[in-house]
């Protein structure tokens, strides 16, 4: 059986690891099949559960104290995975989220004064004993409302640890955040881990066509993955999509949406040749004429593995001219440096850097410029450091690809920050009032060091001008929560969710969210992990 490598386990799921048993010794391997080793939502049998309650709303208020906002004022239980969006109408109004291990839900902070207040809470539960993660929000600028996505799923223990019953799911509001109306299902999730058989969502993105001359102003958009096993064994998992027409309260019909290409997806794990369904971090984004674009990671092209089975990623990209009813075939962007043997193996069997426990990926996004339809898309590899080897070392490099004709050729990867040590998680946005892009990256500045800042790029491709926007480092090797417990690295973080955050107003300021372990904890020499804030 293949060794499904997707980078991705532990994830904004079920538990806080505070003690994980692991050993220095020969370089680990990735290991064997199973949907849950692709998946970013995964419980661990080690820790503890994610707090089932309470889950008010409202929790408190978090204030700016100076240029950079700790927005975690509920309790010291960890949050990750940031998102944050503005308002295109009020660029005082804002929506942040993380995935959050100190209630049932995701968190959101919502400011109406720019960023300086935030009001903190809950986002609402689709039902008892399910957790959310994987956070998203969008403002529908035509119907008045602010949507919410993530993943609703339960963590089961009775037979190990499994995942049950993964829906994807959304929460409107009509008052720009601050309240959040009851949630909505968009796709279904039935079965466990060894169920027989099992449909899981992972991973979902969101947009909304915010152009009032588009032909489908006002609709939103949602893709994921859809992750497919049989007794545990993973199947599949294509990218799927659906939308909505009415501010987030009802949705199509699921659909497949990635679709064949046999010269791009050569290997197959399971069903009819050349279906490309082995995928995963899906990203819509829409351009000024409508047109929706998807970028999304698949592993299936053998002839960007060097050596065996590798898995080395590419990104592919789909598109639809009508409002997401029909879609292309997939095609190529780039190729990736990420396969099995060019990344380190943490405790938890997960693609890490050189020094660290923390768990990687690849992934960035794709975004369209409202100005001119410019596509820009971010990931970051190892093509620079030491891939390909039973001794990996990272360097791991923050790249941009741009097309300007809609995605039928795309420019060389452009070396987005030369310093040295890794700098990975980069997210891109747009300026609306300039049309410039700004790129937010994890930033290790030193090679192998222990500590990483949250830094920002910002200009036109080959004229980026870079910004370190934290004002006190992170260190991960020196972790509350999530401990690796590895000689050596005893107290390094395994897990920090699988992204952060970039998004700019209408005034062109830019907005940042990254996961941040800087400040004290209870136990002396080691941070607790929340989420940070700042506008550029």
């Amino acid at each position: 059986m293949r060794a499904n490598r997707f980078m991705l386990a532990l994830g904004a799921a079920a538990v806080l690891s505070t003690a994980l048993a692991g050993t220095v010794g020969a370089r680990p391997t990735l290991p064997e099949g199973g949907m849950a080793l692709k998946r970013s939502a995964t419980p661990d049998v080690a820790g503890f559960d994610k707090q089932h309650g309470p889950h008010d709303q409202f929790e408190c208020i978090a204030d700016a104290d100076g240029p950079v906002v700790n927005l975690d004022c509920d309790d010291v239980f960890p949050n990750n995975e940031p998102d944050i969006e503005v308002n295109p109408e009020n660029p005082l109004n804002m929506v942040a989220s993380s995935n959050d291990y100190g209630s049932c839900c995701d968190q959101y902070y919502t400011s109406m004064d720019g960023g300086i207040t935030w009001s903190t809470g809950n986002m609402s539960i689709e039902k008892p004993l399910k957790i959310g993660s994987d956070p998203v929000t969008v403002f529908d600028v035509k119907h008045g409302t602010t949507i919410h996505s993530s993943l609703s799923y339960a963590a089961q223990h009775a037979a190990g640890s499994q995942a049950c019953d993964g829906d994807l799911v959304v929460s409107p509001s009509r008052d720009g955040g601050l309240t959040w109306d009851k949630v909505v299902v968009v796709a279904d999730g039935v079965g466990c881990d060894l169920s027989k058989f099992q449909d899981f969502s992972d991973k979902e993105w969101i947009v909304t066509d915010n152009n009032a001359d588009s032909p489908h102003y006002g609709r939103t958009y949602i893709t994921w993955s859809k992750f497919i096993s049989a007794y545990g064994a993973y199947l599949s998992s294509a990218i799927f999509e659906s939308h909505s027409d009415d501010g987030g309260y009802s949705w199509s019909t699921p659909q497949e949406i990635s679709g064949f290409n046999p010269a791009l997806c050569t290997y197959q794990e399971f069903g009819p040749a050349g279906q490309c369904d082995e995928n995963q971090f899906s990203v819509p984004t829409v351009g000024p004429d409508g047109t929706v674009y998807v970028a999304f990671e698949n592993d299936q092209n053998e002839a960007l593995w060097e050596d065996g089975e590798q898995f080395d990623d590419q990104y592919l990209l789909v598109t639809s001219i009508d409002g997401g009813e029909t879609w292309s075939d997939p095609s190529f962007i780039v190729g990736l440096e990420d396969g099995s043997a060019d990344y380190p193996i943490n405790v938890s069997g997960r693609q890490t850097l050189t020094g660290y426990q923390l768990r990687v990926n690849s992934a960035g996004n794709i975004v369209a410029s409202p100005t001119d339809g410019t596509l820009y898309l971010v990931f970051a590899d190892n093509r620079n450091g030491t891939p390909d080897s039973d001794e990996p070392v990272t360097n791991i490099d923050v790249f941009l690809v741009v097309s300007e004709d809609g995605g039928a050729t795309w420019s060389d990867p452009e070396l987005v920050d030369g310093s040295a040590g890794d700098q990975w998680f980069p997210w891109v946005d747009v300026d609306p009032t300039t049309g410039n892009i700004g790129i937010v990256y994890n930033d290790r500045g030193a090679a192998n060091g222990p500590l990483y800042d949250a830094s920002l790029v910002e200009g036109t491709p080959g004229a980026l001008v870079k910004t370190v926007v934290s004002t006190t480092p992170s260190n991960p090797t020196m972790s509350r929560f999530f401990r690796a417990g590895v000689e050596g690295c005893e107290n390094c973080a395994t897990f920090h969710g699988d992204y952060i955050a970039i998004s700019y107003g209408s005034d062109g300021a830019a907005n940042l969210a990254w996961t941040a372990m800087n400040v004290p904890s209870d136990i002396e020499g080691l941070f607790y992990q929340f989420i940070e804030y700042a506008r550029k």
